[in-house]
């Protein structure tokens, strides 16, 4: 069950930034958050998505890749917004992926992790079990922060993280408020990241599918705040226009037309800022 929790003040709807409305109010900032107390939505009322990239490398077993980043990056910069990044440390280690790091970083884009090895924290059906310790969090996450560090970034800047596996039980998701993260997962409903099976799996969809998933999801709910996953990932069991990154011109496009805008974890940064600055004593 999603649970709305309200904070202080909200991101502004216009431009980004905070201003006081006309009777010198300050808006609110409203979350959704899962029952471990992970966001999942971000200002239901206003009309902007957030979209996010997570990626990891394997050289063996369940290939992965941040092979999509380039082509992320460049769609993006064409439609002139901005994204949320949130590759492994493991992906920051491979000499291939260097440039397209720097440029997220030089170009203004969101940057943060999603922990260090790609931790499974808990089995995949049962999140009654814990899998790593909390210390064993906090000892990959210093790896984690080496990297982004290496980039030229402050835990400030990188505070707002996801999870590994986009999945955490409470006693994982305490151990990262612990280590000072805030943790945002993809809204429940919008499925654009389920693009790993193959065409053989039982539960392959296509790209075509996971794109039309949130037209249907807006009609129902809309897309207001919505947490929006798409892997920059080149899974070699699809096809190159079968992987939904690779229309992520048109997905953009589409959202728009629906009146839309976008936002990333720089603007919920910000705003958080503003609010402390505006409520201190």
């Amino acid at each position: 069950m999603r649970n709305v929790f309200l904070v202080a003040a909200a991101l502004a709807v216009s431009s980004g930034c905070v201003n006081r409305s006309s009777n010198n109010e300050i808006p609110r900032l409203e979350f959704e958050k899962d029952q471990f107390g992970v966001v999942t939505r971000i200002n239901p009322h206003e009309p902007y998505v957030f979209l996010i990239f997570t990626a990891h490398y394997k050289e063996s077993g369940s290939f992965e890749n941040f092979g999509g980043g380039e082509f992320v990056l460049n769609v993006l910069n064409e439609h002139g917004i901005k994204g949320s990044f949130f590759p492994t440390g493991i992906v920051h280690d491979q000499e291939r992926y260097q440039q397209v790091l720097r440029d997220i970083v030089a170009q203004g884009h969101y940057l943060s992790g999603h922990s260090f090895a790609h931790l499974l924290l808990h089995p995949h059906h049962d999140r009654n079990v814990n899998l790593v310790s909390a210390d064993s969090i906090a000892y990959d996450d210093v790896k984690m922060q080496a990297v982004l560090q290496r980039l030229g970034l402050t835990f400030e800047q990188y505070i707002w993280m996801v999870p590994p596996y986009e999945t955490v039980n409470q006693y994982s998701a305490d151990a990262y408020r612990a280590l000072g993260y805030k943790l945002a997962n993809p809204t429940p409903g919008l499925i654009t990241h389920r693009d790993w099976h193959a065409p053989d799996h039982p539960s392959y969809l296509s790209a075509e599918q996971l794109i039309e998933n949130i037209w249907e999801f807006e009609r129902e709910h809309t897309l207001n705040g919505a947490i929006l996953l798409i892997h920059a990932i080149d899974y070699p069991t699809r096809a190159d226009y079968d992987r939904p990154y690779k229309h992520l011109g048109r997905i953009i496009e589409g959202i728009k037309e629906l009146g839309y805008g976008f936002k990333t974890f720089f603007d919920v940064i910000e705003l958080e800022n503003q609010i402390k600055k505006a409520t201190a004593p």
